[in-house]
C-alpha cells in the first residue's frame, strides 16, 4: 500500500511539472512568434450511428524543422532526427475548443489538458466507408479528418498490433526502438514479410463486404503521422491507429499499461461493433500472448482466431509459455498459434473459411521476397 501511495504522489508532481514546464514553453512561443494552432486529426471510427473522431491541438512546429512530406531527396541523419525529435517536442494547447461538423451538423468540445479530442458523434449522417469529419478552431484554424464508418454487413474485424507485428521496431529492446525511430527514415523501414499482402487479403473476403482494420499499439500518438506514412507506402489496408500517450497522467510515470490499453480498446471495439468477430494479430515479445488470450477467453464466441508472431531473439521458456497459452485458449474454441511467418497465418486462416484460398500463393511469394531483400538489406548495412 505504502508503494502505491509513493508512485500516486510522483505522478502527480510529474503531472504538475509538465503542466508547469508547458505554460513557461507557451509563454516564450508567444514571445518569440514562431508558431501557430494547428489540429492534428487522427483516423476516426465508427458505425453509422455513432462514430468517434480524435485529435491533438497543437503549436504548429517552427519552419526550421525539416517535414517528411516536403523534404527533397535523401536527408542526413541528423535532419533524420531533428525531424524525428520534432515529433516528440509539441506544445499542445488544452482545453482548447474544437467544432466537429459531420452531414447531422457541428458539435461542440473541448480538449483535454493535454490537447487531446475524443468525441463521440451520435448519428452523424455518414454512411458506411471512408468518410470525413471538419475539426475547427476558434480562430478559424481547420483540418479534415478521414473517418471509417464500418460496413454493418462485414462479419470480421482485423486487430493488429504494429510494433513488430507489421514492422520491426525493436520496442522491447531500448536502443533498437530509439534507433529504428529516430534515425531510420520512413522510406527506408521495411515491413514483415508478406505482412501487407496478409493483411490485403484478409480484409477482402470473396463476398465483397471490406473488413475493416484497427491498428492497436503502446507507440505515441506523435508517431500517428508517421506510422500512416508507413502503411500507405508499404500498401497496408488503411485503417484506424489506436496508440497512446506517452507521459504522466492515467497512474503511470511514462504511460499508460499495454494490458491496461490494449485490452481497453479491443473491448470498446467488440462494444461498439456488436455483430463483428476479431482475428487477433500481435507477437511473442510482448504481452501480445497474455492479453489476447484473455480476451479470447472472456469471448469465445466473438474472437474468430488468434496469431502472434515470433520476433527475432524470442526464446525457448517464453514459446513454451506461449504453446501453454495457446492450447488453454484453443480448448475453449478459439484457435490461437504462434507463427514464424505471414504464409502460415494464410494458410490456418484459410482452413477456417477467413481468407481466399486462392490467395495463399501470392502470401507466400511476398514472404519470400520480403526475406530475400530483408537478407541483402542487412548485408549491406
Amino acid at each position: 500500500m505504502k508503494r502505491a501511495q509513493v508512485k500516486a504522489v510522483l505522478v502527480r508532481v510529474a503531472v504538475a511539472a509538465e503542466r508547469v514546464l508547458g505554460r513557461l514553453v507557451m509563454i516564450v512561443v508567444v514571445i518569440r512568434g514562431r508558431r501557430r494552432p494547428l489540429v492534428i486529426p487522427f483516423i476516426g471510427h465508427g458505425s453509422p450511428r455513432r462514430v468517434r473522431i480524435g485529435a491533438r491541438v497543437a503549436m504548429g512546429h517552427p519552419d526550421a524543422v525539416v517535414d517528411d512530406d516536403h523534404a527533397s531527396g535523401p536527408r542526413s541523419r541528423r535532419q533524420v532526427l531533428l525531424a524525428s525529435l520534432s515529433r516528440f517536442f509539441t506544445l499542445e494547447l488544452g482545453e482548447a475548443r474544437v467544432a466537429i461538423g459531420t452531414p447531422a451538423g457541428v458539435q461542440h468540445v473541448r480538449a483535454d489538458v493535454e490537447g487531446y479530442v475524443d468525441a463521440v458523434i451520435e448519428q452523424p449522417g455518414l454512411e458506411p466507408g471512408w468518410q470525413e469529419a471538419e475539426l475547427t478552431l476558434e480562430d478559424g484554424t481547420a483540418a479534415r479528418a478521414k473517418v471509417l464508418v464500418v460496413d454493418p454487413r462485414a462479419d470480421v474485424a482485423l486487430v493488429s498490433d504494429v510494433d513488430d507485428t507489421i514492422l520491426e521496431t525493436g520496442l522491447t529492446r531500448g536502443l533498437a526502438f530509439l534507433r529504428a525511430t529516430l534515425l531510420t527514415e520512413t522510406a527506408d523501414r521495411a515491413p514483415l514479410p508478406g505482412s501487407a499482402a496478409l493483411y490485403r487479403a484478409l480484409v477482402s473476403p470473396p463476398s465483397g463486404v471490406c473488413r475493416p482494420v484497427f491498428y492497436v499499439s503502446t507507440s505515441p500518438w506523435n508517431l500517428h503521422g508517421t506510422l500512416l506514412e508507413f502503411i500507405a507506402l508499404r500498401a497496408f489496408p488503411l485503417g484506424p491507429l489506436l496508440l497512446t500517450d506517452w507521459g504522466p497522467g492515467h497512474g503511470n510515470l511514462f504511460r499508460i499499461g499495454a494490458r491496461e490499453h490494449k485490452t481497453g480498446l479491443i473491448t470498446r471495439i467488440l462494444d461498439e461493433h456488436p455483430g463483428l468477430g476479431l482475428v487477433l494479430v500481435g507477437d511473442t515479445g510482448q504481452l501480445d500472448p497474455e492479453i489476447y488470450a484473455a480476451v479470447a477467453e472472456a469471448h469465445p464466441d466473438r474472437i474468430r482466431a488468434v496469431y502472434v508472431r515470433r520476433p527475432p531473439g524470442w526464446t525457448p521458456r517464453r514459446d513454451a509459455e506461449v504453446r501453454a497459452l495457446a492450447e488453454r485458449v484453443s480448448a475453449r474454441g478459439v484457435p490461437m498459434l504462434a507463427v514464424d511467418d505471414s504464409t502460415e497465418i494464410a494458410e490456418h486462416a484459410a482452413s477456417i473459411g477467413l481468407l481466399d484460398p486462392a490467395e495463399i500463393p501470392a502470401i507466400r511469394a511476398a514472404t519470400a521476397e520480403g526475406r530475400r531483400t530483408g537478407a541483402v538489406g542487412a548485408a549491406l548495412r
